[in-house]
């Protein structure tokens, strides 16, 4: 079927602060070859493996970058961030899909007709959203490794053009936790996930617990991994299926969950007939929950801003849809809110479990919903779906706000009550905060050193409400930073010596804190070792004199240095061991040939002055998925050999070199100098 081309858009909103023929989990972008039923095969749209070079989608990011940056920012480092929320993606092992960086190209002109990804800067975002995607897809079905698909052309991100107006973030700075999140929530969107409710990456604001030391929640991975599968991954999985119900007629788009004490969510939402089938389940024992979506918050166009799905001619399709009343899986028809009568239900490595079915009563409204926690730092920096502790003598206060936990004047809603699934730790003295403060606090105790993340009941008289990965137990404070300080090694090398504290131990009695990145704006440092004095010995990713990176640290229980630190160190790279600014000449690059002619594979020569390729470091693109970079060979650090592949005659004048933090571009008044090899 041919349709016109077609436009998905995906939001990321912002509130208090800033596959099978039944489904999958998660939610993807969904029609159906017909709108009336039967619902027995679901069409998604995703990138075409087969169309893409090594599984490889290239992104491209608008070379004019932001009109406004934060004070201190700078483009650079936004492109820094940029690459790594993408590689977020890439390094899920489960899935087969990398995002490649292809550098700059000029906005409001295409990137290329091979299928990519493009950011830009605008100021035509919506009230109401900190960001938006939106897919183009032609009305071609293809055909994928596992039937149909809608396969994706291009997507588009945008990002405000005005960093440090956007709204309840402040100034939206580079290194911060709800820039990288928002951007790695967005490339989510681009490769086909859809929004959820299990405190993930792809959960908006309103719950999401996603850090920058652990963007991605076990549906995230999930998610992309059951879109986009690795060899062998399905078998190591199972399933879970059912049928939500109301009176006996099938609910569409309800939130079905699995979860346990030790295990973190997986989410679906419902067929257009209530069926649902949730793929990419670890092995373990859930409780398995059905919940409705929550109603759309400011701007939101629809509950939880999910695209709804159509049939192949971008027909609405008729979706039983309200409110009712969450309920666990009992093992029967009945379900129940006592999570402690609950079935367990078994999940085995390659099997489906089915037959979980919910039969639920309609509510006018929900009791509780769109929930999100806060801890505080010991210097008083708000941390979402905080970290805990084990092993404090004392409870440690948890604040929550949300629609529900309140009525007027700051009182809480009578016979509300909040407990932890589990035995690890233990809820009491619910309080509310004196007016107008909307928040709740309640006073959480570490029972056993159970690490990960916990889940919070919020029940009232007659509802429920689950917030997974309310909280998280660790066994360590936060990671800090003390002081940043240049010198070299005894091969004369640049090295960065990083004092402070919380930093994990190494593996095997080793020195080397193998659970601990330094990031320099977003591109991680080598660690090399520790100094007796207990410094991390950090190589830094390669950078042009005088450029001044921020430094932070990421431990990998999902805490980072802004936790204590909002306003990072930083790092000049300087001459020798010393960290003043050095005026040096700006980098140029020699081309040849002028041309890339469409077909013939290329060998490209690039010859820098004042540059230092690094092998294994140095990106090279042409600002458009037209031309496919095969291989970049470091000859020195002022000389490049790169072979393409170009499907268009293009202009090498708009040829991108990236080098750890350094980026040689027209776009950034760099000088570009092609030659004719004749």
């Amino acid at each position: 079927m041919k349709r016109p081309w077609l436009v998905r858009l995906a939001v990321l909103v912002f509130a208090i602060l800033v596959l099978s023929t039944n489904g999958w989990g998660y939610y993807f972008y969904v029609l159906y070859n017909t709108s009336t039923g039967p619902f027995n095969q679901p069409i998604v749209e995703k990138f075409e493996l087969s169309s893409l070079v090594n599984n490889t989608v290239p992104f491209f990011i608008s070379d004019t970058g932001p009109a406004v940056l934060a004070p201190g920012d700078s483009f650079q480092a936004i492109i820094g961030e940029i690459r790594a929320a993408a590689a977020v993606w890439s390094n899920v092992s489960t899935s087969q899909l990398n995002l490649g960086y292809g550098g700059l190209f000029t906005a409001g002109t295409a990137s290329g007709s091979s299928p990519g990804i493009e950011i830009e800067f605008s100021d035509e975002i919506p009230p109401g959203l900190v960001a938006y995607t939106v897919h183009e897809v032609t009305g071609n079905l293809g055909y994928g490794p596992d039937g149909l698909i809608v396969p994706i052309i291009r997507s588009r991100i945008y990002l405000p053009n005005d960093l440090t107006q956007v709204s309840s973030y402040g100034d939206f700075l580079s290194y911060s936790e709800p820039f990288f999140v928002t951007l790695v929530h967005e490339f989510g969107h681009s490769l086909g996930l859809q929004h959820t409710l299990t405190s993930g990456v792809m959960s908006t604001i309103y719950t999401s617990a996603a850090s920058k030391a652990t963007p991605l929640g076990a549906d995230d991975i999930a998610g992309v991994s059951v879109l986009y599968p690795a060899d062998g991954y399905l078998p190591t999985v199972g399933s879970i299926s059912g049928r939500v119900t109301r009176d006996p007629t099938g609910l569409s788009l309800a939130s079905v969950v699995a979860l346990s004490a030790t295990n973190p969510a997986i989410s679906t939402l419902t067929n257009p007939d209530g069926s649902y089938r949730m793929d990419g389940v670890p092995p373990g024992l859930y409780y398995v929950y059905a919940h409705p979506l929550p109603p759309a918050e400011y701007g939101e166009s629809t509950p939880n801003n999910i695209i709804y799905p159509t049939d192949v001619n971008g027909n609405p399709i008729g979706l039983n849809y309200s409110a009712f009343a969450t309920q666990f899986f009992t093992g029967n028809y009945g379900g129940t809110r006592d999570v402690t009568v609950a079935y367990a239900t078994p999940v085995l490595v390659g099997q489906l479990t089915s037959g979980v079915d919910f039969h639920v009563s309609q509510r006018a409204s929900q009791a509780v919903y769109g929930v999100r926690t806060y801890g505080f730092s010991p210097t008083n920096v708000p941390v979402a779906s905080p970290p805990i502790v084990a092993g404090f003598p004392t409870p440690s206060p948890v604040a929550a706000t949300g629609e529900g936990l309140l009525n007027a004047n700051n009182v809480i809603t009578p016979g509300l009550s909040i407990s932890v699934l589990g035995a690890a730790a233990t809820a009491s003295n619910l309080r509310a905060y004196p007016p107008p403060t909307p928040y709740i606090a309640v006073d959480v105790q570490v029972n056993i050193s159970a690490e990960g993340p916990k889940h919070l009941l919020f029940a009232t008289l007659d509802d429920l409400y689950v917030l997974p990965a309310a909280f998280s137990i660790v066994a360590y404070a936060p990671p800090s930073i003390t002081a940043v300080t240049p010198s070299l090694d005894a091969n004369g090398n640049r090295i960065v010596l990083i004092a402070g504290t919380g930093f994990f131990p190494g593996a095997n009695g080793t020195n080397v804190p193998v659970n601990t990145t330094v990031l320099f704006d977003g591109q991680p440092g080598v660690i090399q070792g520790t100094t007796k004095a207990g410094q991390l010995i950090v190589t830094p990713p390669p950078a042009q004199l005088g450029y001044t990176a921020t430094v932070v640290a990421l431990n990998s229980d999902g805490q980072s240095s802004l936790f204590l630190q909002p306003t990072p160190p930083t790092f000049t790279y300087g001459g020798g061991a010393t960290a003043t600014p050095v005026a040096v000449a700006a980098p140029s690059l020699t081309i040849t040939p002028k041309l890339l002619v469409a077909g013939n594979a290329t060998t490209v020569d690039v010859v820098g002055a004042n540059t230092n390729f690094v092998a294994g470091q140095t990106v090279v693109g042409f600002g458009t998925s037209d031309v496919v970079v095969n291989q970049v060979t470091v000859l020195s650090p002022n000389h490049l050999s790169v072979q393409v592949t170009p499907n268009v005659t293009v202009a090498t004048s708009g040829i991108n070199v990236t080098t750890g933090l350094g980026v040689i571009s027209q776009a950034l008044g760099n000088q570009i100098t092609t030659a004719n090899p004749k």
